[in-house]
This record gives C-alpha cells, sequence and structure tokens, in this order.
C-alpha cells in the first residue's frame, strides 16, 4: 500500500495518522487549527475570494505562485522531503529538519498554479442552478533534486496567499491541468476526479470510473451525490452526532460494484458535518497517509 506525507499549516507538532484503505475507516484530527473550517459547505480556510463564483483571477494565480516560488516555501519543501525520506526509512519524523539533509533536498517549483475545484454542498443539496464544483484552492508542483514530487497547496486569507499544506505526489496538480474542456472537480471522500463537459460526468481515475461507469449526465451525478451525502450535510442529525460513515465509490453503478465491497470512509470534523472540500489536509484518499508538521 502506498502512503502519502502531508505538510499542514496549523498546530505545531501535531501528528496524525489517517488510513483510508480499502478495508478500514479514517480517524483524523482537525490539525490545521482552530480558525480553519473543513466541513461541507467550504469555510474561509478554501475559498478565495477571487474571480466570479469564487474562482481564482490571473492576479490570484500571479500572487499565488510569488509564494510558492519564494523562500520560506522552499525551505518547508526542504523540510518536507526530509521527512518523506524519515517515514519511507521507517524512522521517527522528527519535528525539525537536519540542515544539512534539507539542502541537499534543494527543492524546485516546477510548474504553474492549477486551481483546484471540490464538489459543491449546494449542488449536493439540489439547489437550483448550484454548480457541480467550486473552487477550494491551488496547488503547485514541485520535486526534489533526489526525484521526491510534492503539491503545494495555497489559500487566500486576509493577508494574501499562504501556503496550507504540502502532500506528495502530484494528482492536485496532474488532474486539474487536464481541465482545457469542461471542469475538472474532485469528490475527496472517494478519492475520485472527474471532468464535467456538456453536460456529462466521465471519470478520470479508477474511483471514479467505479463511480459514474463510463460517464453520466449531470442530473444522474447530481441523484448519485445526495444519495451519498444528502442526509450528512451541516445541520443533519448525522453531523449533529459527529459521526463516521463509509461509502463505497460504486453506489448506484451496479454494473462496477464487483470487486468494490468494502467502504471506503469520510471524515467527519466535530459537530460540523461531513468534510467536503478537498483544501484539508486530511481530505480523503484511498491510500493511508501521514499528517505532520513541517
Amino acid at each position: 500500500m502506498t502512503r502519502r506525507l502531508s505538510s499542514t499549516a496549523g498546530r505545531a507538532g501535531s501528528v496524525t495518522t489517517a488510513t483510508a484503505a480499502r478495508t478500514g475507516l479514517v480517524a483524523a484530527a482537525a490539525a490545521i487549527g482552530a480558525g480553519a473550517s473543513l466541513v461541507l459547505g467550504a469555510g474561509p480556510a478554501l475559498a478565495a475570494q477571487g474571480g466570479q463564483g469564487g474562482a481564482p483571477t490571473p492576479a490570484d494565480l500571479a500572487a499565488a505562485q510569488k509564494v510558492a516560488d519564494g523562500q520560506a516555501t522552499h525551505d518547508r519543501l526542504a523540510s518536507f522531503f526530509v521527512h518523506l525520506d524519515q517515514r519511507n526509512a521507517g524512522k521517527l519524523i522528527t519535528k525539525s529538519a537536519d540542515a544539512a539533509a534539507a539542502k541537499a533536498k534543494a527543492p524546485q517549483i516546477t510548474g504553474g498554479a492549477q486551481a483546484v475545484y471540490t464538489l459543491n454542498p449546494a449542488f449536493v443539496r439540489g439547489t437550483a442552478g448550484a454548480p457541480v464544483a467550486t473552487f477550494a484552492y491551488l496547488a503547485v508542483p514541485a520535486r526534489s533534486a533526489t526525484g521526491q514530487q510534492a503539491s503545494v497547496w495555497l489559500t487566500k486569507g486576509t493577508h494574501g496567499w499562504r501556503v496550507l499544506s504540502i502532500t506528495s505526489g502530484t494528482e492536485e496538480t496532474a488532474y486539474p491541468a487536464r481541465g482545457a474542456a469542461g471542469t475538472v472537480f474532485t469528490e475527496p471522500q472517494i478519492h475520485a476526479w472527474y471532468r464535467l463537459d456538456r453536460g456529462t460526468v466521465t471519470g478520470l481515475d479508477k474511483e471514479a470510473v467505479t463511480s459514474v461507469g463510463k460517464g453520466v449526465s449531470l442530473g444522474a451525478y447530481q441523484r448519485l451525490v445526495h444519495a451519498r451525502y444528502g442526509d450528512k450535510l451541516p445541520g443533519s442529525a448525522y453531523a449533529r452526532e459527529g459521526k463516521l460513515g463509509g461509502f463505497q465509490p460504486s453506489t448506484g453503478v451496479p454494473a462496477a460494484r464487483h470487486g468494490h465491497g468494502s467502504a471506503l470512509a469520510v471524515t467527519v470534523l466535530g459537530g460540523g458535518g461531513l468534510v467536503m472540500a478537498a483544501g484539508s489536509a486530511l481530505a480523503l484518499r484511498r491510500r493511508s497517509r501521514r499528517s505532520t508538521t513541517a
């Protein structure tokens, strides 16, 4: 099983292990701090105040890219890659990375900022005219001198753009880059990436294909996600009771169910509701992953 490491801007020294394997549930903590809203109905930490519908403007992209290119971000990346080595070697992840080891990582930003869109709670609810997805954060790809890859997540706050998290791998930049036609978005509860184009939702990864088969109409997809999450929105009994539930990507697509019988988990933070925005470093993955502060 492949693990992903994520470094989150939050409480110093907080270390969280979250497992989202096909055979288990997720146990997750709100590691990015008390001020961030990670529940369905994304809060200020996950929605940039950009152009129409919260989408980032060219000025936003430029400003976020400048932050990603800055020395502070490179320093965080260097520590992150050292921690990744520690994890891969089965060692304890230290709070501070060795200075020489961090310098040797010589991290580089390898591409431009990509806008990541995530499943819209209003769409799940069935609100008339609600778009299927809303902007969550920007992601920028990075690489170490030893070949490790990472995605830097950035969100816009009161004082401008900042690094929210760093995760191993490139999914958050690779899939959005494929959005030249239509809208690419994620349903993070089942680790699925989709494209909406001309009224049809098609899958871009294994989980999404399991979810929608060869593709479904936008209306059919709305009914599918409403069945999955409609009774778990903020204010629901499910949210108030702080429950933790499991979901199968094959729900509503009988032909794709074989071989995908075990439940994938979703994360509930306190009584706030189901995690819907992908902007959390604790966003659901099919892989197990460990979160630590760089």
